[in-house]
């Protein structure tokens, strides 16, 4: 597994990776290679945290459905029930619709109302926080809700609300979701903000990498300074982007993973089943991996493999972390570079075929 890290990252220099394998609860192979920051040169270590883009997705799908077994989230309402007419189309999408991509909002980071708030927009400011309210703005009357599949990074944002607004506000909802996470922590690494968060906090500020994207002469724009940040630029991650809440480590991630899809003491047998259940909409995709797309979750094959997971990518990061669950193995990587191709999917693919291979 060292080698085959090595092999596959020395593709994108100098970037910075950390790759965890678990096996029921246990870390079985952690590998770790590159820079977290690049000027001045600070090498990745087993405690830097990287955002997980919209890895992010799949914890925000458990947590919701947690909420769905405990009878405070019902998935066939529509949200107005818990969020009023605040957000257009509320009385006719319901969270279901959320967690399946299927409720048919437009993208609100390209709305004229919302996109100069972004980078490169002229209104992009990386030190201020940004709110439920900020976003709404952009946020319109979804088109033909339930009826098609359209990855949807706005519809994931309009459920964190919900989150929000049934756990009694943000904080409320961080707290709840902290405390539901710790279940999925071991002896070995228990799950506390060190290595999971939604929170950008000071201590995070100096654990998290710098992310790197490849600009189209080749070379390296480091997005956590290019628009003058002095702390987390706050859309990498936290609220109320729930479309890629969350930072931590690869082992913060894959024990996620393997707690919910291997150990099974996160939701319920038959709650993880219609998890993974890919909807009839997205059955009818043309991508082979969102043709499998369930509540926050997706299969991909890989080395003769069924993988249950998910992938993010978003400014100078790429992650995935999937699980082979009839083996009870979870592999998660994550980097702070973004570039063709995906870096992360491309190292997880060479770990997961040496896995597969009984030579690791």
């Amino acid at each position: 597994m060292d080698e085959a890290l090595e092999r596959a990252a020395s593709q994108f220099g100098d970037a910075g990776v950390q790759a965890v394998a678990i096996h029921n609860g246990q870390v079985v192979w952690s590998g770790k290679r590159g820079k977290a920051i690049h000027d001045p040169s600070k090498p990745v270590t087993d405690q830097a945290m990287f955002p997980y883009s919209s890895l992010s997705k799949l914890m925000v799908a458990t947590f919701a459905l947690h909420q769905v077994e405990n009878g405070v989230l019902d998935l066939d309402k529509p949200i107005s029930a818990y969020v009023g007419d605040e957000v257009a189309g509320s009385r006719v999408v319901t969270v279901r619709m959320l967690l399946t991509h299927t409720a048919g909002y437009p993208d609100l980071y390209g709305d004229p109302a919302t996109a100069p708030l972004f980078p490169p927009g002229d209104q992009y400011d990386p030190d201020r926080p940004y709110t439920f309210a900020m976003l709404n703005a952009g946020i319109r009357q979804p088109v033909n809700p339930g009826r098609r599949f359209e990855y949807s990074n706005t519809g994931y944002i309009i459920l964190g609300h919900v989150l929000a607004k049934t756990s009694g506000g943000d904080q409320a909802l961080e707290r709840a979701y902290r405390n539901f996470v710790r279940r999925a922590g071991t002896a070995q690494v228990p799950m506390t903000d060190d290595v999971l968060t939604m929170e950008r906090t000071q201590r995070a500020f100096g654990r998290l990498v710098h992310g790197y994207n490849r600009l189209d002469n080749g070379e390296l724009e480091d997005f956590s300074t290019a628009y003058g940040a002095k702390g987390i630029p706050t859309d990498l991650y936290g609220l109320p982007f729930t479309d890629g809440a969350f930072a931590g480590t690869a082992t913060g991630a894959g024990l996620l993973l393997d707690s919910l899809f291997a150990r099974g003491n996160l939701l319920r047998p038959d709650t993880v089943r219609m998890m993974v259940t890919p909807s009839p909409q997205a059955g009818r995709s043309q991508d082979p991996d969102l043709g499998t797309y369930g509540m926050g979750t997706y299969q991909t094959r890989e080395a003769g493999r069924t993988w249950q997971g998910h992938g993010g990518t978003y400014s100078g990061f790429s992650s995935i972390a999937a699980t082979d669950v009839g083996r009870g193995i979870t592999i998660a990587v994550v980097v702070n570079e973004l570039s063709p191709p995906h870096p992360a999917t491309v190292i997880w693919k060479e770990l997961v075929r040496t896995a597969s291979s009984g030579r690791s």
